[in-house]
């Protein structure tokens, strides 16, 4: 089962920063999660929300700023003084983090009606990173994932979810997703099994605690999504 760092290992450091992103790689996790936006100047940006004020010093959308000015915003100092100053990274840079490696690497659009930008940036770049077999794209907009695959059909894509879903397999293939990313609230061992029945990975998030990596296992999932990347380790290997 690989467990995969849920905006670096934002357990321990500053979410979607390259401080969390060598952390998460120092712990040794299967692989990176992470979000991006894309810029008023075209850049793609990593970072959760649409809005600065949560995890910057900055104020306003992202898309209504350049990445220069981006650039210029402390993403740190909230989570702790040790982390002032670190910026918030490009998609560039940490495709250049995991190039030559085997991580997966799992990029979440962060797209709303005007996606087809975005879709095509992060396309080009895993392509120029030679990253296409390492990269799962996923999104809650799946007409952004939709589209993913008639820009580059070779990444692979996977769809978020949050509700419960009737036979998700079903409605993947309908946007040429080939992995299944739902809330693992959602999780039961019959979906994860109709899944693999019907070649789909299960890649369950944000599964932090003990009980819930118990029953993620018990049902038989692929992956693991977690803030918790040495805690959830463990587990596993206690068995």
């Amino acid at each position: 089962m690989y467990v995969l760092a849920h905006r670096g290992y934002s357990g321990k450091a500053p979410e979607n920063t390259m401080a969390a992103f060598k952390l998460a790689l120092e712990a040794d996790a299967d692989g990176l999660e992470l979000d991006v936006h894309i810029t008023k100047d075209g850049r793609v940006v990593v970072i959760h929300d649409d809005t600065l004020e949560r995890t910057t010093d900055g104020r306003g959308r992202v898309e209504e700023q350049t990445y220069a000015e981006l650039a210029q915003l402390d993403a740190g100092s909230w989570f702790g003084e040790e982390f002032k100053g670190e910026r918030l990274p490009t998609l560039d840079e940490v495709c250049e983090l995991l190039k030559g490696t085997d991580k997966i690497f799992n990029v979440e659009l962060k797209a709303g009606v005007n996606f087809k930008e975005l879709t095509e940036k992060v396309a080009e770049l895993i392509v120029a990173y030679d990253l296409v077999p390492n990269t799962i794209i996923s999104s809650f907009n799946h007409y952004a994932l939709a589209y993913m695959k008639q820009v580059n059909a070779d990444i692979r894509t996977g769809i978020l979810y949050s509700s419960a879903l009737y036979q998700p397999w079903e409605y993947a293939r309908l946007v040429g997703a080939t992995a299944l990313h739902p809330s693992h609230k959602t999780v039961v061992p019959f979906i994860a099994q109709g899944a693999r029945e019907n070649g789909m990975m299960v890649n369950p998030y944000t599964v932090d605690e003990p009980h819930d990596v118990r029953r993620m296992v018990e049902a038989g999932v692929d992956s693991i999504i977690t803030n918790q990347v040495t805690r959830v380790k463990d587990l596993l290997q206690q068995g």
